[in-house]
């Protein structure tokens, strides 16, 4: 096992805010401060043998002996109410601290000015007008420096975990783009060759991993199938649901030949494998020895599919209900491919939903009218799949502009040669 030095050693960003967490609190340094002082105050007295000199020094050490038991309510009862804050409301919560605090300052004065009458019956007679002023005063006093105290512990809670996260970026991004970097070797390595066929397909994530898959599969009978997948959501949950997705489909292909096993195969694997609130849309297009083709759609977008010979576009939305949904005969039952075949010159386009909902800063969609817009400039400048995929790529970072991706971005282009 190889040592990492303390200071590289990333640390679980979910343990920061515990982690992190002061581990004195201000109430308990000013409590702390205030028992010592009275304790030395308490050990004068005794090695003296005097009684203690109302004095402006003794005076302000007096003030420090009244705030020990206005502290130690004032801290325990802070304690408490962290203790359940979970279970109130916010309001509820400043309430109480604030009720809380204002009884820690009138019973510490009963408290203190009751045990100095036992040391000092004799030189503390105080006027009784000024009992009450003097309990309402340390109820106000005990409350202002409540809220300071609380703003102060946020405010450098607040810093610390700030600090300690801006301390973990580089080593989380350096984590992060070795995802990536396991995620795009997942991918295929090399668009699909088939005799008659020019392919191209790409993703872009919207962070630095996504929930959006492309593959080309193999089928038992020799049928190939190109396909995009779209898992419910962005970033590492969707992108660890896509990771299990390609074992499985890579895996079952090869052993079936009827795609409407593979899809109702690949449905009940996820179903027992995922959370219940996941769900995988898949669009495929299977094309078999004879060039015939069929695009199953399983809760995907269309199928856009440009025609050479009227210069026009199909938009294709065969039945279909997403994979982890349903069980597997529901699924099979549901899928209705389309069938066709494409003559020279024709454009076949599959992608994820990221392309069309794509925004730009008015907060206007891409949608599918300028997709199929874009394809038919792509098609009309560009011979090959490579470059009319570049083509649509180019067109949607045209219309977006500088704002943040929406979704992740796959497009996959077939065209026949």
């Amino acid at each position: 096992m190889k040592l990492v030095p303390e200071q590289t050693r990333r640390r679980s960003l979910l343990q920061l805010p515990r982690a992190e967490r002061p581990e004195l609190s201000l109430w308990q340094s000013l409590l702390i401060a205030y028992l010592a002082l009275l304790t030395l105050i308490l050990a004068a007295k005794v090695v003296s043998g005097d009684r203690v000199d109302i004095s402006i020094l003794q005076n302000l050490l007096m003030g420090i002996v009244y705030a020990t038991p206005i502290t130690v309510l004032a801290h325990y009862g802070t304690k408490l109410t962290r203790r359940i804050g979970k279970q109130i409301s916010w309001g509820k919560r400043v309430a109480i601290l604030l009720a809380l605090w204002m009884a820690s300052g009138a019973l510490g004065s009963f408290i203190t000015y009751g045990a100095l009458l036992l040391f000092n019956s004799d030189t503390m007679a105080l006027p009784s007008q000024w009992i009450l002023p003097m309990i309402l005063g340390n109820a106000v006093i005990a409350i202002a420096i409540g809220g300071v105290v609380v703003l102060i512990e946020y405010a450098n809670g607040g810093l610390r975990r700030r600090s300690a996260m801006l301390g973990q970026e580089d080593l989380l991004a350096a984590e992060l783009q070795a995802a990536r970097n396991v995620q795009q070797s997942l991918l295929p390595a090399e668009d699909l060759r088939i005799a008659g066929f020019d392919i191209s397909g790409a993703t872009s994530p919207a962070v630095e991993i996504g929930g959006d898959y492309y593959d080309y599969i193999s089928f038992a009978d020799g049928t190939k199938g190109i396909l995009v997948a779209d898992a419910a959501g962005k970033g590492v949950p969707a992108a660890l649901i896509m990771a299990k997705f390609q074992g499985m489909a890579q895996a079952l292909s090869i052993h079936l030949s009827d795609a409407h096993e593979f899809f109702a195969g690949l449905n009940d694997t996820l179903r027992i494998r995922l959370d219940r609130r996941s769900f995988i849309t898949v669009g495929m297009i299977a094309i078999d020895l004879d060039d015939c083709c069929a695009f199953f759609r399983a809760g995907h977008n269309p199928l856009l599919l440009w025609r050479a010979a009227s210069r026009t576009i199909e938009n294709s939305r065969p039945a279909g209900i997403a994979l982890g949904l349903t069980h597997g005969g529901a699924l099979r039952a549901s899928l209705d491919p389309a069938r066709f075949i494409m003559e020279p010159g024709d454009v076949a386009v599959l992608y994820s939903d990221g392309l069309t909902e794509a925004t730009a800063d008015s907060g206007e969609s891409f949608g599918e009218e300028r997709l199929a817009e874009a394809l038919t400039h792509a098609v009309a400048a560009h011979r090959n799949a490579v470059s009319i995929r570049l083509a649509i790529f180019e067109a949607l970072a045209t219309f977006v502009g500088d704002a943040d991706p929406h979704d992740d971005v796959t497009v996959v282009v077939v065209k026949r040669v």
